[in-house]
């Protein structure tokens, strides 16, 4: 059974990864709302200010 780093409601700061991203990105803050227990590394972000969600790996996201 794998175990998130990032469990729901978890406040987190983008941050560069291994993938390529936005550079705008980084740095961002926001809130996981859905960490993906079937896709490894896998984590559902909303960040501040906007209504969408997000995904990135558990690399890209730092505890805040």
């Amino acid at each position: 059974m794998k175990i998130t780093r990032f469990p729901r409601g978890t406040r987190i700061r983008v941050r560069k990864g291994r993938f390529p991203m936005d550079p705008a990105l980084v740095g961002r803050t926001g809130l996981v709302l859905h960490p993906d227990w079937l896709v490894a590394e896998k984590v559902g972000v909303q960040l501040d200010g906007e209504e969408r969600l997000r995904t990135f790996t558990e690399d890209e996201l730092e505890a805040v």
